[in-house]
């Protein structure tokens, strides 16, 4: 909020937001991150501006103390047109190296330096924040993967359509932004989070349209049979003009037994976090939210 309150853009406070997340050795996210099979740090993250549509995403990254600085790099870069000679600019890159972009020691190297015993702890969450900025749509998502992936295994956070997505308001369409975590495989096999994001463009009931989500496109999909156990979370924001005034609504859905939950507007005097938990063991979502301040 302080990076907007300055003029900053929403993608610079969707940046600085999710680098305190990587930051907390308690997150599955860069500092805090799952190890892979073979013990080391890899790390997925991605972010989007509904404003121009640009997407960046880094996956499988070893060398990053705040990987979600990479995707920012490359939205920067990107919307700054063609690079030389006409070449079009990445939307993702992977196994970016510590010498490439200089950002500090290597992650595995703090952590068994410091956490080797948090280190190989559980956190099976992603860290996204979505900030609403002058009907200016941004969503980010960054990642240390599940605990003892196979190396070089991208997850959902790196992948286009799945971790995040975003996009402004234009005609008669709201704007949109969305961020999810769970079982990257279940949520890239499902496209969850595009599916979500066009029922939350073509439903008037932003309830209706993240319970069907997480029931119709995720619970029910065929493309799940395989598995036992099911992992999804998400949270939405939607905004839409109306006679002069914006809507602005904030909606959170999981499959899980619980999920944490933060927000903050402009209007507010601080953030505010809790973690949502099911009622009852036979509860199969949890989804709910509330018109933003």
């Amino acid at each position: 909020m302080a990076v907007l309150n300055q003029g900053g853009s929403s993608v610079q406070a969707v940046t600085e937001a999710i680098k305190q997340l990587e930051n907390d050795p308690s997150t599955n996210a860069g500092y805090g991150s799952n190890l892979s099979l073979t013990g080391k740090v890899e790390c997925d993250a991605s972010l989007m501006t509904g404003k121009t549509g640009t997407f960046g995403a880094v996956g499988a990254a070893n060398g990053l103390r705040n990987p979600i600085e990479t995707p920012y790099q490359m939205i920067t870069e990107a919307e700054k047109g063609l690079l030389s000679l006409g070449r079009i600019p990445p939307m993702q890159v992977c196994f970016l190296l510590q010498t490439e972009l200089k950002t500090g020691p290597k992650l595995h190297e703090l952590m068994e330096k410091d956490y080797q015993a948090n280190a190989h702890e559980i956190y099976l969450k992603h860290i996204q924040m979505l900030v609403d900025e002058q009907n200016s749509q941004t969503a980010g998502v960054s990642s240390g993967g599940i605990s003892l992936k196979s190396p070089g295994r991208v997850g959902e956070a790196a992948m286009y359509g799945s971790g995040c997505w975003a996009q402004n308001e234009k005609g008669d369409l709201p704007g949109v932004a969305c961020s999810t975590t769970g079982t990257g495989e279940q949520i890239m096999r499902t496209m969850f989070t595009y599916k979500c994001v066009e029922r939350l463009l073509k439903e008037d009931d932003i309830q209706a349209a993240v319970v069907d989500t997480l029931n119709k496109d995720f619970l029910e999909s065929p493309m799940l049979d395989i598995y036992d156990q099911k992992s999804v979370g998400t949270i939405a924001l939607r905004s839409q003009k109306s006679r002069g005034k914006t809507r602005v609504e904030f909606w959170f859905g999981h499959v899980t037994e619980d999920m944490g939950i933060g927000y903050f507007s402009d209007k507010m005097k601080a953030p505010k976090a809790f973690v949502s938990r099911k009622a009852s063991s036979n509860d199969k979502l949890v989804s709910r939210g509330w018109l933003i301040p």
